[in-house]
Formats: structure tokens, sequence, C-alpha cells
């Protein structure tokens, strides 16, 4: 083998062991940060008990907000409490702990489905 192929393969080794270093680490870190997910929820977010009506051919969706019924605004995302958006269909009939925010329209707009842990930090803040 020529001398100058092993001065090529050794440049380039020199250049590849960092960047594979820097890819492990931005994996690692990665890997860390999906263990546990950010919620960012607005402070000005109210606090409600959410129950989705169960979908019907004839009518718009409807919520229930404390006992309120207001309409659905189109794009409507509900988090879970995994900040995972939940399908509308699954969730309906359940009495949910939310925050939500309302479009200019006042129509649900997003809801966030609060953990324990997320409940008992608000009642602690009230």
């Amino acid at each position: 083998m020529p001398a100058g192929r092993s001065l090529r393969q050794s440049a380039s080794l020199r250049f590849i062991k960092p960047l594979l270093s820097l890819g492990a680490a931005l994996w690692l870190g990665a890997t860390g940060a999906m263990a546990q997910p950010i919620r960012v929820i607005p402070v000005d977010a109210p606090q409600a008990k959410l129950v989705v009506a169960a979908p019907t051919a004839g009518s718009p969706q409807t919520v229930t907000l404390d006992g309120k019924t207001i309409g659905v605004a189109p794009g409507l995302r509900v988090f879970g409490t995994d900040n995972q958006l939940q399908n509308l269909a699954a969730i309906a009939g359940q009495k949910l702990p939310v925050r939500y925010k309302l479009d200019l329209y006042g129509q649900l707009l997003t809801a966030w489905v609060l953990s324990e842990q997320e409940q008992k930090a608000l009642k602690a803040k009230s």
C-alpha cells in the first residue's frame, strides 16, 4: 500500500471521529429530552373541567367547560398529560381537568389536560 493512502485514511479518521462523538452526544441529549416532555401552558390560560360532546353528523362539535356549552374552533388541539394530541372521539364524554384558550369568537382553540401534579401545583398557587 502506498504511503500517501494511509495518510489520507488517517486524515479522514481525524475528521470523522469528532463528528461521530458529536453525533452521539446530540443523540444522547435528544433521548434525555424525550424522557420529560416540556409543557408550555400560557400563564393566563384559565382552568376548568372539560367534557367533549360525542360527535354527531347533523350538528357542529361542542364542548362543555365547567357546565357552559361552547363551540369548537377549527383546528382545535387537545394535548394530553404526555403532551400528545388527543383524538376528540376517544375522550368524548370524559370529564377532564384542563387549562384552555379560546379564540376571538369564544370557541375552544387549545386545551391542555392536567396531570395530578399540575393540578396540585395550581391548588398550591391559589
